[in-house]
């Protein structure tokens, strides 16, 4: 009988199975929505979008940077009318730091996210993804940095989310994740420290990693609703509800580079994901890295940066420390000519980083620290001076010290021998060994990023945002998930004990006849 049962479910067991394979086979309808203007972020989201489109997906991207000659099935739908954030920081914004600065990037961040919320919503390349009816789209993808404005839109077209972070997270996400806020020794993207602090470093993290929280909330999140709200009705919930309902975050880190952290499976490290296979250096570059008998020092502060806005003083005291090096000195530099440029520096409007910095003669590599230079210093192998400006770049030098592959040289110490001090430390090689045990561990591992974030993507995609992978604690309220209810319960307890026997010491005591009474 239980033999005839089972030939009897077997048909039916056949053809869910072939349903599976059918579903899980056919082309998604991916959208990306990336608001934010800043190139580097998106050199990050970009190769992923690319590689989903050649993968066989229908990709639809919202961003400031449409593709010159995109794959068949890459389609962009793009933004104008922002500034996009490339050579836009001028150095001289960084002369007069106080410690209070970091509360001023996170309402420069706040403005950011606010215009391009409302400047994207109001845009005619979402107007033509939003014709789309609701379910369309198999999966949405959307940048989750300064502004949840775009839950909003994923809300309306009612599909399940993958958030990219194109640096550490930050910490209002935190939460919304179900990732542990452990300020003693994970540190806050803003505050600039590596895993080891001392007592002051640990209680300056406490408070950054909880007002920043409480800020967002505070200002984020009420802006970002007004916004989409008056877009799509007062009805829609809030961003700040719909962000919980992330179903995997891609972040840009490694725990190689970064330190490892307690991350629950719906959180995934993709460090190195926009690396992609080396391109032949120009003839003049490969001959120079070549040739170079005592190496190759690179110096560059990223494409946001202007490095022609340093001070003449600063800009002297670099080349002047230049001129004493036996090793050749290429420097990403905007402009055409550098005065007083020695023999052995070479300027460069554009440089292709990563393909540099992997050529065996490149010693060392000056850098402000962002996140795309940094993971490309780890994944080739070069020790670093890092001279970080704002952001998350203080985290990064942070952790490049930490894993001995880096030197700090802060900013407002540039000059000729700080620059040479700096330069002579990173070329002792034990930093060199550093830094070859960091790109071992960064480029070993079992699934290769790219390969991982496509199998996530599917994934979320086939199980409608597999919501076996949301942690509880997500919707919990933080005094209970802190167990500062049981604390409070537990004192409650030992009060009434230590009370009741208080009471008891007392009535038995008061009870003792008074001997020198009687005897009067």
């Amino acid at each position: 009988m239980l033999l005839l049962r089972s030939l009897l479910l077997l048909p039916a067991l056949l053809l869910a199975l072939l349903q599976v394979r059918v579903e899980a086979g056919r082309p998604l309808k991916v959208l990306g929505l990336f608001p934010h203007p800043g190139v580097s972020h998106f050199h990050f989201f970009q190769p992923l979008m690319q590689a989903l489109a050649e993968a066989g997906h229908d990709v639809h991207v919202v961003s400031h940077f449409p593709l010159k000659n995109p794959t068949v099935r890459y389609k962009d739908y793009p933004l104008t009318g922002m500034d996009k954030l490339t050579n836009s920081v001028d150095l001289k914004m960084f002369d007069n730091r106080a410690f209070y600065t970091l509360y001023f990037e996170f309402f420069m961040l706040y403005e950011w996210g606010k215009q391009a919320c409302n400047l994207t919503l109001r845009s005619d390349a979402l107007h033509e993804v939003l014709r789309r009816r609701a379910g369309y789209y198999d999966v949405i993808i959307v940048e989750q940095f300064n502004s949840d404005c775009m839950m909003g839109v994923a809300h309306q077209l009612q599909a399940p989310v993958i958030a990219l972070s194109s640096s550490a997270m930050m910490p209002w996400y935190f939460e919304n994740m179900g990732v542990p806020i452990i300020p003693s020794y994970i540190p806050c993207l803003f505050l600039g420290q590596s895993q080891d602090m001392n007592f002051v470093g640990r209680f300056a993290n406490w408070i950054t990693f909880h007002s920043f929280n409480l800020m967002y909330k505070m200002f984020s999140i009420p802006a970002a609703d007004a916004l989409v709200q008056y877009k799509f009705g007062h009805e829609t919930p809030s961003v700040g509800k719909l962000a919980k309902n992330t179903s995997v975050f891609f972040v840009n880190q490694h725990y190689a580079l970064s330190g490892p952290k307690p991350l629950p499976p719906n959180v995934i490290e993709l460090g190195g994901l926009h690396i992609q296979k080396a391109k032949p250096l120009s003839d003049e570059l490969q001959r120079l890295l070549d040739n170079a008998e005592h190496g190759v020092i690179v110096i560059s502060w990223g494409s946001m940066i202007r490095a022609n806005s340093l001070s003449a003083d600063k800009r002297d005291g670099i080349v002047r420390a230049a001129t004493r090096l036996r090793q050749q000195v290429i420097w990403k530099w905007e402009n055409e000519t550098l005065p007083n440029k020695p023999p052995n520096m070479h300027v460069m409007e554009w440089l292709p980083q990563r393909d540099i910095l992997c050529h065996p003669n490149v010693k060392v590599f000056m850098t402000h620290a962002g996140l795309m230079g940094s993971t490309e210093a780890a994944y080739c192998g070069v020790p670093v001076v890092a001279t970080p400006m704002y952001g998350d770049q203080f985290l990064n030098a942070a952790a490049l010290v930490q894993r001995r592959m880096g030197v700090l040289l802060h900013y407002e110490d540039i000059n000729e021998n700080t620059v040479m001090r700096a330069i002579r430390r990173a070329l002792d090689p034990k930093h060199m060994q550093a830094a070859k045990l960091v790109s071992h561990s960064f480029n070993h591992r079992p699934l290769e990023s790219m390969r991982k974030a496509l199998w996530w993507v599917e994934h979320v995609a086939h199980t409608n945002g597999n919501p076996l992978l949301k942690p509880s604690s997500v919707e919990m309220s933080r005094f209970v998930y802190y167990s500062l209810d049981c604390y409070l319960a537990l004192g409650l307890i030992l009060g009434i004990v230590i009370g009741s026997w208080i009471i008891l010491i007392r009535s038995c005591c008061g009870k003792r006849p008074d001997r020198k009474t009687k005897k009067d």
